[in-house]
C-alpha cells in the first residue's frame, strides 16, 4: 500500500496523542508538536485560550494558510479552518469549536456561521468528522447547510489500552471514583451529596474524588470515608493516572453538566469500571444504560442548552437527582457480579468496538483515501 502523508493541525489533548502515536496503517503525520505527542493538554491550554479570545472578539473562526504543503492532505481540528487549495478534513468535538468553545457566540453570530458554512462547503473540505452523534445533530441544526450534509461523519475518539494494567487485589472497601477537572461544572456537589447518603447505608465504601475541591466544601463533607486528591496541581501521565486511581476503584461516578464527550469515561472502561453518569450531550452514546453503567436524567444540561456555565445553578443540588444517583450506586455496591458484567461490557467497547484504535483507524483511513481521490 502506498504511503500516505498527512499534515496535522492537532492540539495537545490526549485524543490527538492517540492518533499520532497509533496512526492508521501506512499513514505518516507531519507538523506534530512534542506537546501533542506527550498529551500535554493543561500545560499549554492557557496560550490557546488567549488566541481563541482574539478571534471571538471579531466573531471570526480561526483560519490558517499553511505554506509549502507537500503532504497528500491536511487534517485539522478544534475548529481551525484551512485556506489552502488542498484536500483537507477536520474533526470537531462540538460546533462551538468554531467559536472558541463559546456556544452562545456560535448561536448568536450570523457572521461567524456564514463564514464557517462557506468554508465547509468548499470543494477542498472533504470531510467533517464529529466526535459524536449529538455534535453532528447540533451542527446540522445550527448551520442548515445542504452542501455539507454528505461531508458529515461521526468518528468516535479512540484510546489505546496500556500494557501491564492490573486490578488491585481484594480490598476491605468498595471504592467509588470521580475524576473531575471542573468541580462544580462536572457535578462535584452531586458526587458528595450522593455519597453522604450512601455511607449511611453502606459501611464498606469509600469515595476518591480527584478534583480541585474548594476548602469550604471539604470542611462540609469531611467524612473519613472521603479521600480528596488535587487535579491541576497533580497532572499525571495517563498510564500513571490509570494505575494509581482507576485500577484501584470499583465504580466510576461522573454526573457532569459541561462535557461535550467525556473522555475520562474511556479510561473508566479500560479499568472495567461500571459507570454512573449524567445524560449530558454525548454521554448516552458512551454509557449504554443498563449495559456498561447507568444514565441519570438531569433537569438541565449546559452542553445541551448551549449556555455558558453559571455556577449559581451548580451550587445547589436537585434532591431527586441525588437520590437517583445514590440508588444506582447502591445497586452496584451490593452486586459484585453486576459490577463485573458491566465493567466487562465497557471494556469490549474500548478494546474491540466503537472506541477502539482498530475501529477508529479503519474509518479514518477510508476518510483519508476518499479525500485524496
Amino acid at each position: 500500500m502506498k504511503l500516505m502523508r498527512a499534515r496535522a493541525l492537532f492540539g495537545t489533548h490526549p485524543i490527538y496523542q492517540e492518533i499520532v502515536n497509533n496512526p492508521p496503517e501506512n499513514v505518516v503525520y507531519s507538523g506534530v508538536s512534542k506537546k501533542t505527542l506527550l498529551g500535554k493538554y493543561y500545560q499549554s491550554k492557557k496560550i490557546t485560550t488567549k488566541l481563541s479570545r482574539i478571534f471571538q472578539i471579531f466573531h471570526l473562526p480561526r483560519m490558517v494558510y499553511i505554506p509549502n504543503i507537500k503532504e497528500d492532505l491536511i487534517h485539522s481540528s478544534r475548529g481551525i479552518i484551512i485556506l489552502n487549495k488542498k484536500p483537507w478534513v477536520i474533526d470537531l468535538e462540538h460546533p462551538a469549536s468554531f467559536a472558541g468553545m463559546d456556544p452562545e457566540l456560535w448561536k448568536k453570530s450570523s457572521l461567524l456561521r456564514k463564514i464557517v458554512k462557506e468554508k465547509l462547503a468548499s470543494p477542498y473540505c472533504k470531510k467533517i468528522m464529529m466526535h459524536c452523534e449529538a455534535s453532528k445533530k447540533d451542527l446540522l441544526n445550527t448551520l442548515n447547510c445542504s452542501e455539507i450534509k454528505d461531508k458529515l461523519e461521526v468518528l468516535y475518539p479512540a484510546t489505546h489500552i496500556p500494557k501491564g494494567l492490573k486490578k488491585t487485589k481484594r480490598k476491605k472497601k468498595i471504592v467509588i471514583l470521580s475524576v473531575l477537572s471542573l468541580f462544580y461544572a462536572k457535578g462535584g456537589l452531586y458526587v458528595l451529596e450522593a455519597f453522604s447518603r450512601l455511607e449511611k447505608k453502606h459501611k464498606n465504601i469509600e469515595l476518591w474524588i480527584k478534583s480541585d475541591v474548594p476548602e469550604e466544601i471539604k470542611q462540609k463533607y469531611n467524612s473519613r470515608n472521603i479521600k480528596y486528591f488535587p487535579y491541576k496541581t497533580e497532572i499525571l501521565p495517563r498510564e500513571e493516572l490509570l494505575k494509581k486511581y482507576y485500577m484501584n476503584a470499583d465504580i466510576f461516578l461522573y454526573p457532569t453538566f459541561a462535557d461535550t464527550f467525556g473522555y475520562s469515561l474511556l479510561d473508566a472502561m479500560i479499568a472495567r469500571l461500571p459507570i454512573v453518569a449524567s445524560d449530558n450531550f454525548a454521554i448516552p452514546e458512551i454509557v449504554e444504560d443498563g449495559k456498561n453503567g447507568y444514565i441519570i436524567k438531569f433537569p438541565f444540561s449546559f452542553s445541551n442548552e448551549g449556555t455558558k456555565i453559571d455556577n449559581k445553578r451548580l451550587i445547589k443540588t436537585n434532591k431527586k437527582v441525588v437520590e437517583e444517583i445514590a440508588k444506582k450506586c447502591s445497586k452496584l455496591i451490593k452486586n459484585k457480579r453486576l459490577r463485573r458484567k458491566m465493567g466487562n461490557y465497557g471494556y469490549k467497547l474500548v478494546s474491540k468496538r466503537k472506541f477502539s484504535i482498530k475501529e477508529r483507524n479503519k474509518k479514518l483511513l477510508q476518510i483519508y483515501r476518499e479525500a485524496i481521490k
